[in-house]
């Protein structure tokens, strides 16, 4: 702060009234509590923005199961032994609505009056609402946004650990939401509730330089079930902290760490019985009021006749789902969404669809996947575009955005994949029932695929058949379109303003380490110190990526000789070793040779 009476002197004071303008602790708009916005999941809310075109129940359908849901919310049970009872699973399998469901029932209780405070986890959406980092501090915050007395002890929490956001999840439940709940009043007959959706989606978190194993050249790396484990925990711990008034209602996959979880003797007691979407809630009926709706508004849009479809046909559009939504809804988009007729003759083509033989649960499902990536031109490069869209590759743990931080625009991806003007538009084109695409003039959207089991089936050769694509195929993908890239020295024809902004972008990206491929790129080494520049920037430290290594350039300039390619950079390898040693920035990038010379 500059001082207002630098430099004067004989003068005194009178009458001086001093203002502190602090703000207090747990101001809303300044102090601590910024502290903690700061560091939410926003889109994890069930009502964000992020949210707008998620899944919610078709009116009168799924009725019987949010009633139970809500009912075992709002219920006062008299028996003192239920009063410990305070966690609900909700599980089925992928596309039975679960997600659906969790957000109607969030939407009931907020218009019922009931304290509601979710989390909604999602494997395609932005990297905070696929990781834990920002699970306990969005619970804390909506808490607060509830219940104004926690905002001073939330603060304090804050202001007495400037560390605690890196806390784990235990210590992070017992500062900012446990211990604050004990400090305050809290009217324990009004209902509140703690959704929490998808959960089996939530990937590991990731840290730079894993913890090392007693022997010494090893890592051990920490599992997503793991994870996912420790959300379970906390929220049981905190459902048996006598402070702590709220309901919890998780839902996920049942998945193994989940039904050990759940079927734990040991957790019985705080655990109400397990909501299972199977056929005692009828899910045909559901799926039939459902299409019945989507199919009138497509007869109201394309003034078709009302008897179409046929009752015949949607009894073997029934049979096909399966009791799972995801079937239904997906027709639907196709129907809607494809370039390639009728609505009558798409439907007609959506029935003509066979599963193959076996026993797969899916097996209509898949039938219908492979029908529409088939539609597509050409459906290999749609399958490897779909998955450098992801850029999350769980076979070798590997995530092409890591750090970007989120989920790229699609129009930067687009500039990344294609080879031509519009090719996005060719190769997605015809993709539009299986992932949202932004418009190709909106800067800032991303590609959304609508559900997680479209690429549960995409990783599987067994369901993909000829479409399956591997991972290593998708990676020399990647690397032929960064080594054009590269060739180029950047986009060959694009307004200036989005070249500077696609080169900030790409220069983030981590490329896949394939020391197989990249002897073959034949990289001039002029292209390789035009991505040695641009990845360092203006030579102060900045951390950088180059065929799956993991560097900090210190510092940038020529050593010895000068002629193009023969620079050399100094090269921090931090994440092992703990020298600088000089590289040759041609050997170690073409060659993947990390031997100094």
């Amino acid at each position: 702060m500059t001082n207002l009476f630098s430099g004067a002197h004989d003068f005194s004071f009178k009458d001086l009234h001093v203002i502190n303008a602090a703000p207090p602790a747990g101001d809303p708009l300044n102090g601590p509590i910024p502290d903690l916005v700061s560091q939410i999941a926003p889109g994890a809310l069930h009502d964000s923005a992020e949210r707008c075109d998620a899944p919610k129940c078709h009116p009168e359908t799924r009725v019987a199961v949010q009633d139970e849901i809500c009912s075992w919310i709002v219920h006062d049970d008299s028996d003192p032994a239920q009063k410990t009872v305070k966690i609900q699973w909700v599980t089925g399998p992928a596309g039975t609505g679960k997600s659906a469901i969790m957000g109607s029932v969030a939407d009931t209780c907020k218009r019922d009056g009931v304290l509601v405070v979710t989390f909604f986890f999602s494997a395609s959406a932005s990297p905070d609402r696929r990781r834990k980092t920002a699970f306990i501090p969005t619970l804390a915050y909506q808490l607060v946004q509830h219940l104004s007395a926690l905002k001073d002890p939330v603060s304090q929490a804050i202001q007495n650990d400037p560390l605690l956001f890196k806390k784990n999840l235990h210590v992070q439940m017992e500062a900012l939401i446990l211990t604050p709940l004990r400090q305050v009043t809290v009217e324990s007959k009004v209902p509140g509730v703690i959704l929490v959706d998808g959960v089996d989606e939530c990937e590991v978190e990731e840290y730079v330089g894993s913890h090392a194993s007693p022997r010494a050249g090893e890592s051990i790396e920490r599992t997503k079930d793991e994870d996912q484990l420790e959300i379970l925990e906390v929220l049981r711990e905190a459902a048996l902290d006598p402070a702590f008034p709220f309901r919890i209602v998780i839902a996920s996959r049942p998945e193994r760490v989940f039904r050990e979880f759940f079927n734990n003797e040991s957790h019985k007691s705080s655990l109400a019985p397990p909501l299972i979407l199977d056929e005692k809630y009828n899910p045909s009926a559901d799926i039939a009021l459902f299409l019945q709706a989507k199919f009138s508004e497509i007869r109201r849009r394309y003034n078709l006749s009302p008897s179409w479809p046929s009752q015949e046909i949607l009894a073997i559009l029934l049979d096909k789902a399966s009791g799972q939504f995801i079937y239904p809804a997906t027709v639907i988009r196709y129907i809607t969404t494809s370039r390639h007729g009728s609505p009558q003759t798409l439907l007609d083509q959506v029935l003509k669809v066979k599963p193959s033989s076996g026993t797969n649960p899916f097996s209509h499902l898949d039938a219908f996947y492979t029908h529409i990536l088939q539609s597509a031109p050409n459906p290999v490069l749609a399958v490897k575009w779909l998955w450098s869209i992801k850029g999350d590759f769980p076979e070798f743990a590997y995530n092409l955005f890591i750090f970007l931080g989120h989920a790229p625009p699609a129009f930067f991806v687009n500039l990344l994949l294609q080879t031509d003007d519009g090719d996005a538009e060719y190769v997605l084109g015809d993709l539009h029932s299986l992932i949202d695409i932004p418009p190709s003039n909106d800067l800032e959207t991303p590609y959304r695929p609508y559900h997680k089991s479209l690429f549960d089936f995409l990783a599987s050769e067994d369901r993909c058949g000829p479409i399956y694509i591997g991972d290593m195929q998708c990676f020399e993908f990647i690397w032929g379109r960064f080594s054009a890239i590269c060739t180029h020295k950047g986009l060959p024809a694009s307004r200036l303003l989005d070249q500077q902004k696609f080169l900030h972008f790409f220069f983030t990206l981590a490329v896949p380490s394939i020391p197989q491929f990249t002897p073959q790129l034949n990289l001039a080494p002029s292209s390789v110190d035009w991505w040695a520049s641009g990845a360092t920037g203006t030579g102060a430290a900045q951390h950088a990526n180059f065929g799956g290594i993991l560097f900090c350039v210190t510092a940038s300039k020529p050593i010895g000789k000068s002629q193009a390619g023969c620079g050399s950079f100094v090269i921090d390898l931090t994440s092992t070793l703990t020298l600088t040693t000089c590289f040759d920035a041609r050997r170690m990038h073409i060659a993947v040779n990390l031997d100094p010379h």
